[in-house]
């Protein structure tokens, strides 16, 4: 049987029942962590029914190595003939040859692969911490990862930026800035990204005011497989390409280094509350405007919509949390007091409907040796739900309407306010293994929302609830401001001159997901196989036949095109963006990637039939 080397990057892991966990970052040793239970920031036990995906993830780890030779970055273990790379959300999977998976230790190294992949005409796919649920960095071909080039180079607080290897992680650069009172503008749910991916894929977090998260880049250099070798870009010395580069979608040349502006270090207050569906429509255009980052979390089949706004401490809208003061100026202002800090419900309170399903689950199933009392109690609320979902049948609407009725009133017993630094609350526990389908869409302009965010979903949610899929909760639901990279599914399109609307214009993100069963529940494969079925062939379609008269453009992370691209996907997205952005970005490619060896099959089917390799 073929060995071979296996790479996971699930940031479920982090998640997963166990005391310790060595994060391998591609089997890098180089890094470790302590796990921490995302619900109380305190080390934790875990329970031994959930171990064994872990145990499944780290025996196929622990068999194989990635050791890099001086000046090779190749396994050199002979025994290894392939290496295997898992995305965090165990959806994808690709398997590479010995010899076309690479770990660059330098830059300089870094150069001489992509010069010689030019050369060659071998395929060279960048991947960063394979987070994308779609997979889109993966290429059997042949790819490479910058997990060995995560320095921080420069923290300049004259002009408020940061540049860094394109393989630091998100995280790390947060840690980097912290000691200096900085921070990164904004983040997506999650702080494990290399900063490369980050900004290639689009990612986003939430504000109304605030773009996506490629608008932060001001500079980058990119090693290109072509003449002209290592390209140096900023807006004044390449314009259009240089907004193409930075949401690029690894097609354009390899990211080393990446400069982005930074903002002041500043605590977020946070308040989640719980509303109906009507009063969640009502009030989204005044807390569109009145707080910094909020997002809609809706609960199908449930007449409750999560609400979770978040405002700098020194500056608290005086219609949102807080306790009123006199502001010493004749004025008044909002103050977080310990008072408000107090929760109505304790924990064990708030996580009692879970508790109460997951036993009753378990009773009815006749098996409770694998989850006792104890293990029940020490389990945080999203491992409660992975549990709860995975112990029934998760197509079955019933079950998931069980499910999202007790997550409806764990979160009316969590409302309340909590402070913390903004790195910290900007992100979120987004759950267990699932499919994750994400679309972009514009909703008027900051001063103006139109009624599209919520017409949107309140469609979807007919659509659901009559048809019966088996939608868990939430559908997620976050704004932005503008991009101007074309590729951004938040681009206002080509402008010849700026106005008022593209300037302030607003775009909502809406995500829809299934949980997936880890390995150790579906050891066949066969539960995994159906859900995604159903979430392909049922659930994604009904959000683009819903979408379509929203002008709706998925997430590039999350889209996913059918094998053969007749689904009518790649023709939707060539027509959102439009001819002429399609032929900028393709001539961008025939100018750093006249070889395509930067490609994927995503690409191709979008961008159409690539250039001979001759």
């Amino acid at each position: 049987m073929m060995a071979s080397t296996m790479i996971a990057a699930r940031h479920a892991i982090k998640r997963l029942p166990l005391r310790q966990w060595t994060s391998m970052r591609h089997l890098s040793s180089r890094a470790s962590s302590t796990l921490f239970d995302h619900d109380s920031m305190r080390k934790t036990t875990w329970s031994a029914a959930l171990m064994a995906a872990i145990a499944v993830t780290s025996s196929a780890l622990a068999a194989g190595t990635t050791a890099l030779a001086e000046g090779n970055t190749d396994a050199e273990d002979e025994d290894d003939d392939s290496t295997k790379i898992l995305n965090w959300s165990g959806t994808h999977s690709v398997e590479l040859a010995r010899g076309t998976y690479h770990e660059p230790e330098t830059v300089d190294e870094l150069v001489r692969l992509v010069s010689k992949a030019y050369r060659e005409g071998h395929h060279i796919r960048p991947v960063g911490s394979a987070l994308s649920p779609n997979g889109l960095a993966f290429d059997s071909r042949g790819m490479v990862c910058l997990s060995n080039l995560d320095n921080i180079i420069d923290i300049n607080k004259d002009e408020m930026t940061v540049t860094v290897q394109a393989g630091a992680r998100v995280s790390q650069v947060l840690d980097a800035l912290r000691p200096h009172g900085l921070t990164l503008p904004n983040l997506a749910s999650i702080a494990e990204q290399q900063i490369g991916g980050f900004v290639s894929v689009g990612a986003h977090g939430t504000g109304a005011a605030i773009p996506p998260c490629d608008e932060f880049v001001t500079a980058l250099t990119l090693a290109t497989p072509s003449p002209h070798g290592v390209v140096k870009m900023t807006e004044a010395s390449h314009g259009q390409l240089f907004r193409l580069a930075r949401l690029g979608l690894g097609g354009l040349g390899i990211l080393s280094e990446v400069t982005l502006k930074v903002i002041p270090a500043h605590r977020l207050v946070e308040q989640t509350s719980v509303m109906t569906r009507s009063e969640a429509k009502e009030k989204l255009p005044t807390l569109l405007k009145r707080h910094k980052h909020i997002r809609y979390m809706w609960i199908p089949f449930e007449d409750a919509v999560v609400v979770v706004t978040n405002d700098p401490e020194n500056d608290l809208p005086l219609m949102g949390p807080g306790t009123e003061v006199d502001d010493g100026e004749g004025g008044k202002k909002k103050i977080v007091t310990v008072d408000d800090l107090r929760p109505k419900y304790s924990r064990d309170e708030q996580l009692a409907p879970l508790r109460g399903l997951l036993r009753k689950l378990l009773e009815n199933k006749q098996d409770t040796s694998s989850l006792d009392e104890e293990t029940i109690n020490g389990m945080g609320f999203g491992d409660l739900r992975d549990v709860i979902l995975a112990s029934g049948n998760m197509l079955d609407p019933d079950h998931i309407k069980r499910c999202n009725k007790a997550e409806r009133e764990f979160w009316m017993k969590a409302q309340g306010v909590e402070i913390a630094p903004s790195d910290q609350k900007l992100q979120f526990d987004c759950g267990g293994q699932q499919w994750v389908y994400e679309v972009c869409f514009p909703v008027g302009t900051y001063g103006l929302p139109n009624s599209n965010s919520t017409d949107f979903v309140e469609e979807l949610l007919k659509e659901i609830e009559t048809s019966g899929i088996a939608a868990p909760s939430p559908i997620e639901q976050r704004w932005t401001g503008a991009s101007t990279s074309p590729l951004s599914p938040a681009s206002v399109g080509p402008q010849e001159y700026e106005s008022y609307d593209s300037q302030n214009a607003l775009f909502s993100w809406v995500g829809v997901i299934m949980y997936v069963p880890s390995e150790d529940l579906d050891p066949t494969g066969f539960r995994r196989e159906f859900i995604t079925q159903s979430f392909k062939e049922k659930y994604c379609k009904l959000v683009r036949k819903v979408g379509e008269k929203y002008g709706i453009m998925c997430h590039w992370a999350k889209l996913e095109v059918s094998g053969d691209g007749d689904d009518g996907v790649a023709d939707s997205v060539r027509s959102h963006y439009g001819l002429s952005t399609i032929n900028a970005f393709n001539s961008a490619r025939d100018l750093y990637d006249p070889k395509r060896v930067l490609s994927c099959s995503t690409l191709d089917k979008i961008f159409l039939p690539s250039p001979s390799n001759e």
